[in-house]
């Protein structure tokens, strides 16, 4: 298995670690790439290279795709959850379990031949961003075993093309909590919502909307802590209560 060079696209200690795994597997330099360049104009005079794509955003063009081989973490067990903040749509839609998928990059979105997967629960705790951050402990963890798979070329083609996509602008209920909702939905919202600062979960009250800068979860009720220093307090038998 012979590449002109080999790239890694991505930010995080993901990268950072796949970079180590991938310079000890193949004995030879993994060149980091910066974002701070035209990514488009970089790629496309790429040829034969391999690329890995860890933990990163940018969606690579076709001629980029036809002129090497690509691989990227997922952070779902594809074919469910493509595109982007995977990891929050499976708090939100109440998943058991998600994982992640390493998978080979086509003309598509998170649509290419998987290379490896794993699984893990999903505790009724879990926010969003815990969830997250157990998923790229996997993706470092299993990144080994798919560069193996890639150099022995096996890999598992997606046959459904279901699971729904993401698109980045895309969040549960565009962000706004509803007051109408069970205390369940209420709290699973919020845990999904709670992604470490990629968005802030929000609720209109007299036609007002104000962020949720704070929420807390007890035996009895859940409190929020509002933008404008009010505190709503939702019990679990009367569903809400200011």
């Amino acid at each position: 298995m012979q590449y002109a060079n080999i790239y890694i696209l991505g930010t995080g200690r993901v990268a950072k670690m796949c970079q180590k795994i991938a310079w000890d597997f193949f004995d030879q330099e993994i060149i980091l790439i910066p974002y701070n360049q035209n990514l488009d104009d970089f790629f496309k005079h790429l040829k034969d290279c391999l690329i890995i794509s860890a933990n990163n955003f940018y969606i690579f063009k076709k001629e980029c795709v036809l002129n090497n081989t690509i691989i990227n973490y997922h952070n779902a067990l594809l074919p469910k959850h493509k595109g982007c903040n995977a990891h929050l749509w499976s708090i939100w839609e109440n998943d058991d379990e998600s994982g992640i998928s390493w998978h080979l990059v086509d003309e598509n979105i998170d649509t290419g031949a998987i290379l490896i997967q794993k699984k893990l629960k999903i505790e009724r705790h879990f926010t969003a961003l815990k969830l997250l951050q157990k998923q790229h402990e996997l993706a470092i963890d299993s990144f080994k075993k798919a560069l193996q798979n890639l150099k022995n070329k096996r890999f598992k083609i997606q046959t459904s093309y279901g699971g729904g996509y993401h698109k980045k602008s895309e969040f549960p209920n565009e962000c706004f909590l509803e007051l109408s909702w069970d205390i369940e939905k209420i709290d699973r919202f919020l845990r999904a919502l709670d992604c470490g600062g990629l968005t802030k979960a929000k609720i209109k009250i007299l036609g007002t909307e104000k962020e949720i800068l704070l929420y807390q979860i007890n035996e009895f009720d859940l409190i929020l802590n509002l933008s404008d220093n009010t505190i709503l307090k939702i019990t679990k038998e009367n569903n809400a209560n200011c």
